[in-house]
């Protein structure tokens, strides 16, 4: 099977850490939104594409079933404590299968995966788009595709399940402990084999004052320079000889730490930036 351009595009969302249920998180629906104005804006009507979400947060609360039964037992009569307690292992357990390659992060990436390969199978062009803990299962995948060699196949992107990358408010340029365990390794990045002109196109955007991208949820906002963003200065050095082109865009949204996490979402140069990387 081989990419057929001329079918409408295909944009493949992978959510963040959440406290909520998956038929609860709308985030194609803030792509698909973002995706529409770009068009508008840039007078484009000739364009077709859909938008889909890839939602694992069930797989993850299905995890922590027995550590949530043991937060009510000992909350029990507490109201307020138990919701508190189960907020946390949510979102702490969240990270942590995210970050390490435990059981449900293998599965989670292997749903993913099949998406992936189900809209390559349909001859779709397919963006993929990752907001925070999202944005390590699609590099694994991206990678894990790469290693194989039924796929991109040199400079014949026709072959290449996946044609672009965003990712969002990533922790993938941290190097830091969580509970005494090194979570955010440094991921291997394969190369496109054998590719002499084509690149892959991996465009990340990040808040200065976004604690999932600095790691410190009150401190100081991440250091930049004109040359490179956190996630270029980790994995920038030698990545083009990969085939890979990464370029960070750092944003502003008016909202400080947590608030600044979420903004991604209603950024409209993220939009006018898939629309360029689909038909520009």
């Amino acid at each position: 099977m081989t990419i057929d351009f001329r079918k409408p595009a295909h944009i493949l969302v992978v959510h963040c850490v959440q406290t909520s249920e998956d038929g609860k998180i709308e985030c194609d629906k803030q792509i698909r939104l973002l995706m529409n104005r770009a068009l508008a804006e840039n007078h484009v009507v000739d364009k077709e594409f859909d938008v889909s979400g890839f939602f694992y947060e069930n797989i993850n609360d299905e995890a922590q079933k027995l550590y949530k039964y043991i937060a009510s037992a000992v909350s029990s009569g507490k109201p307020l404590q138990g919701k508190v307690l189960h907020a946390v292992i949510d979102l702490a357990g969240d990270v942590v299968t995210a970050a390490r390659s435990t059981s449900t992060a293998q599965k989670i990436r292997a749903l993913l995966k099949k998406e992936v390969l189900k809209s390559y199978a349909k001859g779709r062009q397919l963006l993929l788009v990752a907001h925070s803990l999202g944005t390590i299962y699609a590099l694994d995948v991206i990678n894990e595709l790469m290693a194989d060699a039924r796929y991109f196949k040199g400079d014949n992107m026709a072959t290449w399940p996946v044609q672009g990358y965003v990712s969002m408010g990533s922790p993938l340029g941290l190097g830091m402990d969580f509970a005494g365990v090194r979570i955010f390794e440094k991921r291997t990045v394969r190369s496109v084999r054998n590719a002499k002109f084509a690149v892959f196109p991996w465009h990340d955007y990040f808040n200065r004052l976004d604690p999932i991208v600095s790691g410190s949820l009150f401190g100081k906002p991440v250091p930049v320079d004109v040359s490179a963003g956190p996630l270029e200065k980790r994995y920038g050095p030698g990545l083009l000889e990969t085939n890979w082109k990464l370029k960070g865009h750092v944003v502003t949204s008016g909202e400080q730490w947590l608030m600044a996490h979420v903004q991604y979402w209603t950024n409209p140069t993220i939009g006018d930036r898939m629309l360029d990387m689909l038909w520009g």
